[in-house]
């Protein structure tokens, strides 16, 4: 097999290897918004059956927004969606039974205009253990407190269950709203992980304004209230609405981002229990952000609106750890680009939306790797649609039994997205010196009608060096001096996509 075909076709095949039998539900990520179309939604799916991933226009019925949760099938085709509202079909239609759902003064307010607004993260959906066609959607109620002051309360966990066979596989809402916990929970932050069994689940939230969790096991009977845990700080009335939560792929770590700064510990999956609290304060916190793990479960990374963190767990001082991998560039669409939540995706990469109305997502592109060296490309991805807010809320599906001395299933595969186009394309830019051993410039036939990202690949496809040249910009300056000996491909991504790609020899 030549080598360029070895080296895309190597990883798909090392991907199909490990997810040939396992669950796909966070292949297919909807998402969308309607605030550029006022007479209907327009929905995209960002695709990981494909590798690289697709993002496509797909159509859907409600905002995806902030109480939003979509699920796949076990082989990756997207199953059901919420808006925090009702339940919907792959057939543009509220599922049989699907309306209704968080009943009460809010839903009759905000159904119908914006969706549901109970917490990014407050809606999650799991596959019932042992079933191949019942899934429960756990949400989150909220209320409005008018007195003594006006509040927004979340006063309630429910669950619905979908049965997917039914009505020609596009599903039946069976039961609707049961309460499984009502007591006042934090905005938001329902995530979930499996138990050390490998195929019931562990559920987990913060109380409000409090130091205690509460803890529910899902098996093959059903989900029901295992038990609460009081642990570390008490969450302050801000950073107990908003933020994000999260498990690492391998189950070990749980992390809480929030105005408070970020909780982290660490879980016991066999018991339900988490232990070793630390708080570490973050540099100019700021609510609307989010945290994730790195594949291998070593590093965690916190979103702070204008800074990218990166903490080392292997390190005798995790706090001490703290580096800034990213910096906010000032990018402005609509809204500005800033930080938010936080989601590793099945290709091993970081993905990161913002708070606001824009087209893009920023990626981590090797997060495995300390320091700068995970590379952070921010607005890396261009969407077809505008994007408001929330990622969809995935768990790791794939993660087995905890078995003594044994690695748990990585939860995604690398693979190499070495951009298609030809190596000779590239008329519209020049780069010098070539060979080069410093400096390389990248030289534009015309100036730049909008901005562009310029990307240096490896010979292995991976991304080793990224900068932006700003609308107008005739020419941009490479720092390629540091950059080991060898050859490289040069990307120019404009406006109107791929300028071309040249080969670059670095002496």
């Amino acid at each position: 097999m030549k080598h360029w075909l070895q080296q895309i076709l190597l990883p798909l095949f090392l991907l199909a290897l490990i997810t040939a039998n396992a669950q796909k539900h966070d292949f297919a990520w909807l998402m969308g918004y309607n605030s550029e179309n006022p007479i209907g939604y327009e929905g995209m799916v960002l695709n990981f059956n494909e590798m690289p991933p697709e993002v496509a226009p797909f159509p859907i019925t409600a905002n995806l927004y902030i109480s939003s949760a979509s699920i796949s099938d076990k082989n990756g085709s997207p199953a059901f969606y919420t808006d925090g509202c009702h339940i919907y079909n792959m057939a543009e239609n509220i599922m049989e039974n699907g309306d209704s759902i968080n009943p009460g003064a809010v839903h009759q307010i905000q159904c119908g205009l914006i969706g549901y607004t109970a917490g990014r993260q407050s809606s999650l959906i799991l596959p019932m253990p042992g079933s191949d066609s019942l899934y429960y959607l756990f949400h989150k109620r909220i209320i409005y407190q008018e007195e003594p002051v006006f509040d927004v309360i979340t006063d309630r966990i429910l669950y619905s269950v979908v049965d997917m066979s039914a009505n020609q596989r596009l599903g039946r809402v069976v039961e609707k709203n049961v309460a499984l916990f009502e007591e006042p929970t934090v905005y938001g932050q329902l995530t979930a992980v499996k138990h050390a069994n490998g195929e019931d689940w562990w559920i987990v939230n913060a109380l409000d304004q409090s130091d205690e969790y509460v803890f529910f096991l899902f098996d093959s009977s059903g989900p029901s209230f295992s038990h609460t845990q009081v642990i570390g700080n008490i969450s302050s009335s801000s950073g107990s609405s908003g933020g994000q939560a999260n498990f690492s792929p391998d189950g070990r770590y749980y992390a809480r981002y929030s105005a408070d700064g970020l909780f982290l510990m660490e879980f016991d999956r066999q018991a339900g229990a988490l232990s070793g609290f630390q708080h570490i304060p973050i540099p100019d916190v700021h609510a609307r952000g989010g945290v994730a793990f790195s594949p291998n479960s070593e590093l965690c990374y916190v979103s702070a609106f204008d800074t990218i963190m990166q903490y080392d767990l292997m390190a005798p001082d995790i706090e001490a750890s703290g580096t800034v991998v990213a910096v906010y560039d000032g990018n402005q669409e609509l809204f500005a680009t800033t930080f938010g939540n936080a989601l590793l995706a099945p290709d091993c990469k970081i993905y990161i939306n913002t708070f606001a109305n824009v087209k893009t997502l920023h990626i981590i592109h090797q997060p495995n790797e300390r320091g700068t060296a995970c590379f952070v490309e921010q607005h890396a991805l261009d969407l077809p649609f505008w994007h408001d807010t929330a990622l969809p809320n995935f768990p790791n599906y794939r993660l087995g039994s905890l078995i003594p001395g044994e690695a748990p299933p990585p939860p995604c595969e690398t693979v190499v997205s070495t951009p298609t186009v030809p190596p000779q394309a590239g008329a519209g830019f020049s780069l010098y010196p070539n060979p080069t051993s410093g400096l390389t410039t990248v030289e534009f036939s015309t100036p730049l009608s909008g901005r562009a990202n310029v990307t240096l690949y490896s010979l292995q496809g991976q991304p080793v060096l990224q900068q932006t040249a700003g609308e107008g910009a005739q020419h941009i300056l490479l720092e390629t001096a540091t950059l080991p000996s060898g050859t490289y491909f040069c990307r120019v991504m404009g406006a109107n996509g791929v300028m071309g790609m040249k080969k670059l020899v670095k002496l």
